[in-house]
């Protein structure tokens, strides 16, 4: 008797087979560790530079390029990318999944040492160490709103004889503070 002639002839059988290993399926899956967004820390290193009044071009060729040069032979790092600004430079070193950081760390400070010529002016390089998960993922401004240019009218068609004094309110960033003022001195 062949296996199809055996699922054939005995049905029940093969609907308990097909139970059981539908049980034991569901079950392992709810057994097995599952995290859809992974905990994985990329290791990062931070070199930050600071040069005031220097162009974004003046950073890259003095600070950011030597910088790269004396870097990029570390161990164990994966990628290494930089940025220019105006006074401001940044190279950030990833290094693979499972990096000792104190000791990429270590390496990282010896080999920024290293680096000669650097210009007088330009504040020595500040080492950081971060993820991704320090960093922000928005920033929240909060700041005055702009000034009500309708109350300045109208505190000007009322008090005529105080028209220059409200004339600098324009600019003010707080004129409702400024026409209370006005009205205490005008009452």
């Amino acid at each position: 008797m062949s296996l199809i002639e055996a699922c054939v002839t005995s049905p029940v059988k093969v609907a308990v087979g097909v139970i059981l290993v539908t049980l034991f399926g569901v079950l392992s899956i709810l057994a097995m560790p599952v995290q859809l967004t992974p905990e994985v820390q990329i290791p990062t290193i931070t070199v930050e530079c600071r040069w005031r009044g220097a162009s974004p071009q003046e950073i890259e060729r003095e600070l950011i390029q030597p910088l790269e040069e004396q870097l990029r032979s570390t161990e164990g790092l994966v990628k290494l990318s930089s940025d220019s600004g105006s006074s401001t430079g940044t190279v950030e070193l990833e290094f693979a999944v499972g990096t000792d950081m104190s000791q990429a760390l270590v390496k990282v400070n010896t080999r920024v040492q290293q680096v000669r010529d650097w210009p007088i002016d330009a504040d020595r390089p500040v080492i950081k160490t971060s993820s991704a998960n320090d960093r922000p993922i928005a920033w929240l401004i909060l700041g005055q709103a702009p000034p009500d240019m309708a109350a300045v009218a109208r505190a000007k068609g009322e008090h005529p004889t105080l028209a220059g004094a409200l004339g600098r309110i324009e600019s003010a960033r707080t004129p409702d503070l400024a026409l209370f003022r006005l009205r205490a001195l005008v009452a």
